[in-house]
């Protein structure tokens, strides 16, 4: 089976972030993040490229974690999450895009609370999103 552009560029960009050459991960899984992002574009519905699009952004969190860019790491969990909160609400989705949002969210709900907790005092977390106020159930915020 021919893999796709985005899945050979994440297969590239994962061997680079594996070697630490993290400049060149980042090339990689910002191209196959724009592929991803305009295949979506084109077939809304399709929960494969969901999952796929949510893969991306979660190796583009990981990498901005480890160059120490814990706000645009966040960015990039919560990007997804909202996402499929409004996939989850939206009513003229097919029932096959919302069951795929449903479980995809717990991936990426799973993934924040990760976040939120290896990066306790982050100030800059909460007031970036106040969807992860909302997921975290805390009048204030002392994550960064």
């Amino acid at each position: 089976m021919e893999q796709s552009p985005w899945q050979l560029l994440l297969k590239n960009g994962n061997h680079c972030f594996d070697n630490q050459q993290l400049d060149q991960a980042e090339t990689f899984y910002l191209h196959a993040y724009d592929l991803l992002s305009k295949a979506r574009g084109n077939d809304p519905q399709s929960s494969e490229l969901l999952m796929d699009w949510i893969c991306t952004c979660h190796n583009l969190s990981s990498l901005y974690q480890e160059l120490g860019y814990l706000d645009l790491s966040l960015e990039y969990l919560m990007s997804p999450h909202e996402y499929l909160l409004r996939v989850i609400g939206a009513n003229f989705l097919a029932d096959e895009i919302k069951q795929a949002a449903f479980k995809a969210i717990s991936i990426t709900l799973h993934a924040i609370l990760l976040f939120t907790k290896k990066h306790k005092n982050c100030d800059g977390c909460c007031s970036q999103s106040p969807s992860l106020k909302k997921i975290m159930g805390l009048e204030t915020c002392t994550i960064h």
